[in-house]
């Protein structure tokens, strides 16, 4: 594109050099000059400059598409520095949150199940919310692993953070801390533009982890991203799910705005 850009202009520059000099030369010879070869000259000269205009025309449009990708590029990194933040100000109600008893919760699904889970997660909706699951708090490695991967995206790292997250949630499947480790693994994917992966991740805290704080978090990006990915009628069943089941939460608020401007 900027061979093309450099071609143009030096197109244009040539142009606006040569036209005087034709013109002039036009001028001297005078009746020297027969009416066809005048006449000639100026056809040139007019399809020179319409090559130029149709050239311009071409580099405005690729300059707006360059503009829009530079933006949407933009939008993601804000989106995710709105999560980060949010995050911060809420990082120690997320690793002390309250378990319900054990004897309300439900075993964490076994691996043959969560295979299995993950494969139709893409297709099914989650339709009513499910039992929380017994999870152990954080260990020492755990919490340090989480801290290591989380400053990676804070240091917007993000092919390493993908990496770091990934090795997280595989070697600490069933701790407090995974369910976050699985929603910033589907935030990182978004800025990767690894969409379908993304979902894949958010599902998972859904499914795997019920009734974990990021589960709000996670409904309102299923439904933001699945509109983005062209399917509004499953994006607005899952922001009305975020407002009926959390209609207080910022997350709600979040689906609330985004709903109201799905056509």
């Amino acid at each position: 594109m900027i061979y093309k850009n450099i071609r143009i202009r030096s197109f244009a520059m040539v142009l606006c050099f040569t036209a005087p000099f034709a013109s002039a030369e036009m001028q001297q010879a005078g009746g020297g000059l027969s009416a066809g070869a005048a006449a000639d000259l100026l056809f040139q000269l007019e399809t020179l400059q319409q090559e130029v205009q149709s050239l311009r025309g071409q580099l405005e449009e690729q300059g707006h598409e360059l503009k829009l990708m530079k933006q949407s590029q933009r939008d993601r990194y804000i989106d995710l520095d709105k999560r980060i933040s949010l995050l911060m100000s809420a990082s120690a109600n997320e690793t002390k949150r309250n378990i319900p008893p054990a004897q309300n919760q439900e075993p964490l699904p076994t691996a043959t199940q969560s295979t299995t889970t993950n494969r139709t997660s893409s297709n099914n909706l989650i339709t009513s919310p499910l039992a929380p699951v017994a999870l152990q708090p954080p260990t020492q490695a755990a919490q340090q692993a989480y801290d290591d991967a989380y400053n990676l995206i804070r240091e917007r790292k993000f092919d390493e953070a993908e990496a770091a997250f990934t090795q997280f949630v595989k070697q600490f499947p069933n701790n407090t801390l995974t369910g976050n480790g699985y929603y910033w693994l589907g935030e990182v994917k978004l800025v990767q533009g690894r969409s379908n992966e993304a979902l894949d991740a958010f599902t998972t805290v859904i499914q795997k982890f019920p009734g974990h704080s990021k589960e709000q978090d996670s409904l309102y990006k299923l439904g933001t991203v699945s509109d983005q990915m062209g399917d509004s009628a499953k994006a607005k069943s899952y922001l009305q799910d975020v407002i009926r089941r959390f209609p207080d939460s910022k997350a709600a608020k979040l689906a609330s705005g985004y709903l109201s401007k799905i056509k």
